[in-house]
């Protein structure tokens, strides 16, 4: 009886676990003229889930500075696709929103800026960073200053109840 009710315990604690959903979303490669590029996380306002930043990563085919704002005015263009990764998330889409050619509003900046040279791949952990589940100005934003040259920002993310 005692193995039962233990069972039955560990039954629950185990079913009762908040799911975590794996993302990522990329600009893809981006082709610049004298331009930036920004690539922005939000949350919508209602109905958020806790959304949890693991990493970007960023690339430059000519030196260039990389920054980065948190909570800037919300973006409106361009939209973009999260992707599930695998296990847990291939049918459950994400809820934050993710802006690829972002038109996001200025923002607290945070991180310093980062001098990339050529032709390089650079990590940015983001592992500290959780932005809760909703907000109306809650959002993240990589940026990359104007190059001529070619740019991709790519960022993944966890999302739980």
């Amino acid at each position: 009886m005692k193995k039962t009710i233990v069972f039955l315990f560990s039954l629950f604690a185990l079913f009762g676990q908040a799911q975590t959903y794996n993302y990522s979303a990329t600009t893809g490669d981006v082709s610049l003229s004298s331009a930036g590029t920004s690539f922005t996380i939000q949350q919508p306002a209602t109905n958020g889930k806790n959304v949890k930043l693991s990493s970007a990563l960023v690339y430059c085919s000519v030196a260039c500075d990389i920054t980065q704002a948190q909570n800037g005015t919300a973006a409106t263009a361009t939209a973009g696709t999260a992707t599930a990764i695998l296990p847990g998330g291939l049918f459950t889409p994400a809820t934050a929103t993710v802006w690829t050619a972002s038109n996001v509003g200025s923002g607290t900046a945070v991180g310093g800026t980062i001098h990339q040279t050529s032709q390089q791949y650079i990590p940015i952990d983001l592992s500290k960073i959780s932005m809760g589940n909703t907000g109306k100005n809650t959002n993240y934003t990589i940026t990359i200053s104007s190059i001529t040259g070619t740019a991709n920002i790519t960022l993944f993310w966890t999302e739980a109840p």
